[in-house]
């Protein structure tokens, strides 16, 4: 069967959302490579390591840059120096241009991970359209944490950290509406089922709401510690399926993306092979080629 974002892949397809020209696509990537420069020089300053991860590490490894169907931008840290870039955003590291959102005991998060926004952009992906969360432009920054070496502790906190994660999605879903073109998506068929049961179970979860079920997934999988395991539990994979030796990501390699020298996993072909499979490096075909869902975007909405 069919997973729900393959399904929204090939409608998308067909002309539903928002398409991307050539030229703003040119734009995009700009904006995006110049918002990365300008944390990874915040982040030099203070000694603090990113690494690209995701679709931009592969892109690093097969492209030397953006995928060319892409349209944005991951970057990962160790746990330790992602808690020290939380405490330099709360002082104004990055600057008036930049907001940024991650879980927090005072305030809801979009994201179970940190994101950082450009002002003065608009970026709206669908489930996003009428929600209090900023709708810029933004690079995702995910924690790599410590694992324990025991196997049935890693298996309950992997257990219980992807039920959070599943809750804490389902309430988000029940908690605001949606454009007529995103509904339109998921209409009928399996796709369809889907996005009603979960919002009929994120209903009955809502008593709890979606900060405490993202500080509680955040709580449960934070550790500092560099261990014999590591994992990004916010990851696609989620937190069994991103589990890997640290010398998977630490000590990080240098590569090339665009032109600019950045950090990727120490061994990013590992890296890439537990997250894309073998045969990462060839191109997947069209309806199988992953992208975000757009409803509006502009780079100067000022």
């Amino acid at each position: 069967m069919k997973s729900y974002k393959e399904l929204l892949n090939e409608n998308a397809l067909g002309g539903n959302l928002r398409q991307l020209t050539e030229e703003e696509s040119a734009q995009l990537k700009k904006v995006l490579l110049e918002m990365y420069q300008a944390l990874a020089s915040v982040c030099m300053k203070h000694g603090l390591t990113l690494m690209l991860c995701g679709g931009s590490c592969l892109g690093a490894i097969r492209h030397q840059g953006f995928i060319p169907w892409d349209d944005d931008l991951d970057v990962c840290m160790l746990r330790r120096d992602y808690e020290q870039l939380k405490r330099l955003l709360q002082e104004g590291g990055l600057g008036e241009e930049y907001d940024y959102l991650f879980p927090s005991a005072s305030k809801d998060a979009l994201c179970m991970f940190m994101k950082i926004y450009r002002k003065g952009t608009l970026w709206v992906e669908i489930g996003n359209e009428y929600t209090d969360f900023p709708k810029n432009l933004c690079i995702d920054v995910f924690p790599v944490d410590g694992v324990s070496d025991h196997s049935f502790v890693r298996s309950c906190v992997g257990m219980l950290a992807n039920g959070l994660r599943l809750c804490a999605n389902m309430v988000y879903e029940a908690s605001y509406p949606v454009s007529e073109a995103t509904e339109s998506l998921a209409k009928g068929g399996a796709g369809g089922r889907m996005m009603k049961c979960r919002r009929m179970l994120g209903h009955l979860l809502k008593i709890v709401g979606h900060r405490h079920w993202v500080n509680a997934f955040d709580r449960l999988v934070r550790c500092e510690k560099m261990t014999r395991l590591l994992s990004i539990p916010t990851g696609r994979k989620l937190y069994k399926g991103e589990t890997l030796p640290a010398e998977v990501f630490w000590p990080p390699r240098k590569s090339k993306f665009e032109g600019v020298e950045v950090y990727v996993p120490g061994k990013p072909e590992l890296y890439l092979e537990n997250l894309y499979g073998k045969d990462y490096r060839q191109l997947p075909p069209p309806e199988k080629r992953e992208r975000h869902f757009i409803v509006e975007f502009a780079l100067n909405s000022d």
